[in-house]
């Protein structure tokens, strides 16, 4: 999506924004460090990787879209890790929308200013991979989360749930709400979102599987977890598709639009929907009965995972060799698994039973 002239243009343009880049985490947090977090990485020992402390870092935390409240959880998760280790509030920096020219701007920018380590959520992997190269080879810590980036351009990746795992799920949710039979679609958010994808694949191995020879995926669409682009994708669906038994949602933006468009079309009542939902604001379409049910996990816990990850890294702990272990606060011992990937956890499934009692992990301020 991008080509060696956007590259040369975000170097011109990251001095530009190298202020939003060094934002309000660049004053240090006092808070106490937890005494449950007994196998974290010492706070005080000079960092191997970049020679600082955690106190001293300045870390940049690159979200998909600065708009989307998912990415105002994980940002919250980090710093509330932040704070029991003695470290400095992230600098959430990107663009309200998604934007991969953005991305790169960010990443120049963390560059320039010498940031400690950069977190992102990849929207290109291979556009971003110069980027974040350069940023390693200038001694900045990078960490992948919850999209991965190119493996050679980062050192761990912070994976909020098993791909093949929540790809069967969902695969598996959709398949029993249309009672195996059926003709059914994707509503995706960008076609180069690793994470989307992976699951989709995931997805689709196992709606191979005999017991579902009679579904069949008529089309896969787009919505740049953007609801009014979803809805608008999933309005196209139902005009092309009559038949439409089922569309699986990756993403919350694709699962509301979707229930939306049913609703506002007067279309079959009985098109199953399922996916990703987001619980604050998706539980209403659980308790009125639009949904039946979605997957999704906490943002909260994927920041502060990912903040105790870059703790270790800089600190020296980890490599990024699998088999690495480090303490992970509240959350306990985490391992570094193949390909340097680091997961949070199963799937959570939500339901209008369970979603009230669940949103403890959803906080954004």
């Amino acid at each position: 999506m991008t080509n060696r002239m956007t590259i040369r243009a975000g170097l011109m343009m990251a001095v530009a924004i190298m202020v939003g880049a060094c934002s309000s985490g660049s004053s240090p947090t006092t808070a106490p460090s937890a005494g449950g977090a007994t196998a974290a990485p010492s706070t005080g020992a000079p960092s191997a990787a970049t020679g600082k402390s955690i106190k001293d870092c300045s870390i940049t935390l690159i979200p998909k879209s600065t708009d989307n409240p998912y990415f105002t959880g994980v940002q919250f998760g980090a710093n509330l890790a932040a704070k029991e280790l003695g470290g400095k509030p992230v600098d959430f920096v990107g663009s309200p929308q998604s934007d991969v020219p953005g991305q790169i701007q960010r990443v120049q920018a963390a560059t320039v200013t010498k940031a400690c380590a950069i977190a992102i959520a990849s929207l290109d992997p291979a556009a971003l991979a110069p980027a974040l190269k350069a940023a390693k080879d200038a001694g900045t810590a990078v960490v992948g989360y919850d999209a991965d980036t190119q493996p050679d351009a980062r050192s761990v990746f912070v994976n909020q749930v098993d791909f093949t795992a929540l790809g069967v799920a969902m695969a598996q949710d959709l398949a029993k709400q249309m009672k195996n039979t059926g003709n059914y679609a994707i509503l995706s958010a960008q076609s180069t979102a690793a994470n989307q994808n992976a699951w989709i694949a995931a997805a689709l191995v196992e709606l191979k599987k005999p017991e579902y020879a009679a579904m069949k995926l008529v089309k896969t669409v787009y919505g740049n977890d953007d609801y009014k682009t979803s809805y608008d994708q999933a309005v196209s669906l139902m005009q092309a598709f009559p038949d439409l038994g089922g569309i699986l949602a990756p993403e919350p933006a694709g699962l509301e639009g979707a229930a939306k468009a049913r609703g506002d079309l007067k279309f079959n009542p009985g098109l199953a929907i399922a996916g990703l939902g987001w619980p604050p604001a998706d539980g209403q379409l659980l308790k009125d009965g639009k949904v039946t049910g979605f997957y999704l996990w906490s943002p909260n816990d994927l920041g502060y995972l990912t903040y105790y990850a870059i703790a270790a890294l800089v600190s020296g702990q980890i490599t990024g060799k699998e088999g690495e272990t480090f303490g992970a606060g509240k959350l306990g011992k985490a391992t570094i698994g193949a390909n340097a990937v680091i997961t949070l956890g199963p799937p959570v499934f939500y339901n209008k039973d369970n979603v009230d009692s669940l949103l403890s992990g959803y906080q954004t301020k």
